[in-house]
């Protein structure tokens, strides 16, 4: 059998969510952050696999991304990802794969800064930090909207930045304006 990836989708107080799963292993492979359609979240990522078919046996797991979105705890952790490489791996590099594993270690209602992540992996690459989360293929469950800048602004995001400030405010996190103004 053709390892297919299996995408499903939520629709969740008004936004889309989708999430791609590897037919081989059950394992997630994608993830989308909340979309104004079920057709874009779907895109999202047929645009990235084209051997895919879209059902929706995995319908709970794009509810659980939801949650999180929600600011709520979910049952979905690292656990449930692909984390190998292969030809369904969305990590570009083992760097990137490092990156996002340090992100998973930033606790929910803190944030970290582009440069001490860096500086936590033994590296001053603080840009190629930020090009990894850029690509991060776990929105969410792979927390990247806690990474900041190192003058506390909360920087960029996938979703853009309201996206982003939403998010670390529904985690607790004090902001003033694009800043985070208690750690």
């Amino acid at each position: 059998m053709t390892e297919k990836v299996l995408i499903s989708t939520c629709k969740y107080e008004g936004k889309y969510f989708a999430v791609g799963i590897s037919s081989k292993n059950g394992k997630i492979i994608r993830i989308t952050l909340p979309k104004k359609s079920e057709e874009e979240a779907i895109e999202e990522i047929t645009n990235i696999y084209q051997d895919y078919v879209i059902n929706n046996e995995n319908q709970n797991i794009a509810r659980e991304i939801a949650v999180i979105y929600s600011g709520k705890q979910s049952d979905v952790t690292i656990d449930h990802l692909e984390l190998s490489t292969g030809k369904y791996s969305p990590f570009k590099s083992e760097f990137m794969r490092d990156v996002l594993m340090e992100t998973c270690k930033i606790p929910c209602g803190s944030v970290e800064s582009y440069k001490s992540l860096a500086k936590k992996m033994n590296t001053h690459a603080y840009r190629a930090v930020g090009t990894a989360l850029a690509k991060n293929p776990y929105p969410l469950v792979i927390p990247c909207h806690r990474v900041v800048r190192s003058d506390h602004l909360i920087g960029k995001f996938g979703g853009g930045s309201e996206m982003k400030k939403e998010l670390l405010v529904k985690e607790g996190v004090k902001i003033r304006g694009n800043k985070v103004v208690e750690k």
